[in-house]
């Protein structure tokens, strides 16, 4: 007998905390030896590597706190938001709500990602590509895009996020740390992260012929959390980061469209015009769904 989905579900809150602890402990490693550096070079790349874990605690694991894959424990992955979600001006249930209805409507009208890629202009017909991918985000328009969309509302979850921050600022002005807070969260949040939750947004679905993209990097799934295998997480959304690899080899490694990396994942976005990837995203992603 073959194996099954459900073979593949189960939920393990050592491993989310485990993920957590080496997110965590990389950021405020990376800080720590950019601090001692003293180098302009040095804390540039510490920016994108810090951004690059934020990406893995703020997109990826939140998410899977979202689908309650996170721990096994049903209310933590709610309870916990203070270590995943808060630092990100979000809370777990504003996440789960918005990325509860891009499941369901996956590509249509009220699912967010595809009317974000028409404000980023790739549905323009003479858009150019080479800038929309490799240097707009980094503009600082990525930034600017999210922090737009960031809302306090409902009442319940903007005084979660404003206490958390209220709390962490006057923390950092009183140990007198608040430059650190500037330079090694917000601003890789700003200039990394935001621009890492861009590509990971344009990637996953846009211009991909089944409506759903995946990215098979090695590397950027063991930094990511598995967050590339996207086509086996929209079909079985129960299972855990943990699994998604032996899953997708197990019940579809040749289903979705399938990407390498980065560069890999440019060419496919030039592969079709603008005209031919709204009518895609407006009628095929339910089936990937």
């Amino acid at each position: 007998m073959g194996a099954r989905p459900k073979d593949f579900v189960e939920r393990d809150g050592l491993r989310g905390a485990l993920a957590l602890l080496r997110d965590w402990g990389a950021i405020l490693l990376v800080s720590a030896l950019s601090v001692r550096a003293n180098s302009l070079v040095v804390y540039a790349l510490s920016v994108w590597a810090i951004g690059y874990f934020q990406f893995a605690i703020g997109e990826a694991l939140l998410h899977e706190a979202s689908h309650h894959n996170l721990f096994g424990r049903r209310r933590w992955n709610d309870d916990l938001e203070f270590l995943y979600a808060l630092p990100f001006f979000k809370t777990v249930s504003g996440f789960r709500s918005e990325h509860a209805r891009h499941h369901l409507r996956l590509g249509g009208e009220q699912d967010h990602v595809v009317t974000d890629y028409e404000r980023f202009g790739f549905f323009e017909p003479n858009r150019n590509l080479f800038w929309l991918w490799f240097v707009k985000p980094v503009t600082g328009y990525a930034f600017f895009y999210y922090v737009r969309g960031l809302s306090l509302l409902p009442f319940k979850s903007g005084v979660k996020v404003v206490a958390f921050w209220a709390l962490a600022v006057f923390g950092f002005w009183h140990f007198g740390g608040l430059r650190f807070l500037l330079l090694y969260w917000v601003i890789p949040y700003a200039l990394s992260y935001c621009s890492f939750l861009y590509w990971s947004e344009v990637r996953d679905h846009y211009n991909a012929v089944c409506g759903t993209r995946s990215n098979l990097n090695p590397l950027a799934n063991l930094l990511t959390h598995n967050n590339g295998y996207h086509f086996v997480h929209h079909k079985y959304p129960t299972i855990p980061w943990f699994n998604l690899r032996q899953a997708h080899n197990t019940l579809c490694p040749e289903a979705g469209d399938i990407s390498h990396g980065f560069l890999d994942t440019y060419r496919q976005l030039k592969s079709a015009s603008p005209h031919e990837t709204t009518r895609a995203h407006r009628g095929a992603g339910s089936d990937a769904a």
